[in-house]
């Protein structure tokens, strides 16, 4: 039976991640640089996360920001679990840390939060009310876990997830998830990850569908808890607390012969024992934010934010840094970036660059209106144009198949 149970995952340590590891590396030695399409600048950064202050997080800035750094990321936008319905902020980490700028927020209600302030939020309130407050007062609000269902008509919300990656696990089967991590968790832990993927194509067809209606901006969430994982910490009397997942204690005991093997010097938390599955390294990595803003600062990011200058990418595959997608009018000149409206008059051609090869599909109000032949590095389309909104994904050639590399939010025209 376990030989049933770990033939599978064998066979992608030995075969089908070794493989995929040299795909992505030749992928990534066709990068190329892009140019300069406007004066704003890229920043990289995860929404969606969770840390200690949740109830289901142990993570602290001993785990976030080596993580960050691993990948590159210049800001965390935290969406902590409150501690009961009457929630404070800020709370926990705000500022920057060694670099990074993390940003306390809240999921709860359906909704990732970040009042940008110091409020109190009385979650008993009704939610439309609630969206209302922290909106008119400067704030972001944006649904979480939109496989959920969501009142689409209010006005006050101002985007949405388009990819999360805990709803991706949502439809596999834990057990073979467990065996796969067992074998692969520490080399191949990112190309484990991976393998739960799938396009979430129910969710970018609501996303388009709304987009008709108002603007919508879209990003990504890591979802991040670092908490599917067993982990052991001493106790102050000597004995061995076993935490399980969602932060959840299973069990404490004495330090005994039979099981003081299994423990280490702890590390800077107090951990002596880890087995990880769900971490912010590769959470981090694996899907990522792309904000076009005028500086890291928590102002900036968060007005580009609203405005839909963003894309989003799944890093891991390769870092879309240089990627951009723009409109062109009647002197070839640039007259709009992603997130941007503009009227039908104003524009020639819809155009995209991107630092790696691929198939760029561009979508217009939530139908693919063209893909291109083969892996190119610059799109353009000047065919016939309508108004509506427009985006581009970039898909790139893995194993002979084209799987989602970049989502851009819309350019609309009206």
């Amino acid at each position: 039976m376990l030989l049933v149970l770990f033939t599978p995952a064998l066979w992608r340590h030995f075969f089908t991640y070794p493989r995929l590891e040299k795909e992505v590396k030749k992928l990534g030695e066709l990068r190329r640089e892009t140019g300069k399409y406007t004066s704003l600048s890229t920043y990289r950064g995860v929404l969606h996360v969770h840390s200690y202050w949740s109830h289901d997080s142990e993570g602290t800035l001993f785990d976030l920001i080596p993580a960050a750094k691993y990948a590159g990321i210049d800001f965390i936008f935290l969406t902590d679990h409150p501690r009961g319905n009457i929630d404070t902020l800020p709370r926990g980490y705000k500022g920057y840390y060694d670099g990074i700028l993390i940003e306390p927020g809240s999921e709860k209600q359906g909704f990732d939060t970040w009042p940008l302030d110091t409020v109190i939020i009385n979650w008993d309130e009704d939610k439309d009310t609630i969206s209302k407050n922290i909106v008119s007062k400067g704030g972001l609000i944006f649904y979480a876990h939109t496989e959920e269902p969501h009142n689409w008509s209010n006005p006050w919300y101002q985007g949405m997830e388009i990819y999360n990656f805990h709803t991706d696990t949502k439809d596999e089967s834990i057990t073979p998830q467990i065996f796969n991590f067992i074998v692969n968790g520490k080399k191949y832990r990112h190309w484990a990850l991976r393998q739960m993927f799938d396009e979430q194509a129910n969710i970018l067809a609501l996303w388009d569908s709304l987009n008709t209606i108002r603007k919508i901006v879209g990003f990504s969430a890591v979802d991040t808890h670092e908490n599917q994982n067993i982990r052991a910490r001493y106790l102050n009397d000597g004995r061995v607390e076993w935490v399980g997942p969602n932060a959840n204690v299973i069990d404490t005991m004495s330090v005994k012969f039979w099981n003081k093997w299994l423990l280490k010097e702890p590390d800077e938390n107090g951990w002596v024992f880890k087995f990880m599955i769900d971490t912010y390294k590769e959470g981090f990595n694996y899907i990522t934010n792309y904000i076009l803003a005028d500086t890291l600062s928590v102002a900036s990011l968060t007005e580009h934010l609203k405005k839909g200058h963003l894309y989003t990418a799944f890093k891991s595959l390769g870092d879309a840094g240089g990627f951009m997608y723009y409109a062109t009018n009647q002197n070839d000149s640039v007259c709009a970036v992603l997130g941007d409206s503009i009227t039908l008059e104003q524009v020639k051609s819809l155009n995209a660059v991107s630092p790696l090869p691929g198939q760029f599909r561009l979508v217009h109000d939530g139908k693919t209106i063209n893909i291109s032949s083969g892996d190119i590095y610059q799109y353009s389309w000047a065919d016939l144009i309508e108004k509506g909104a427009y985006r581009i994904e970039v898909h790139v050639q893995i194993k002979g198949k084209y799987i989602p590399w970049i989502y851009s939010n819309p350019i609309y025209i009206y």
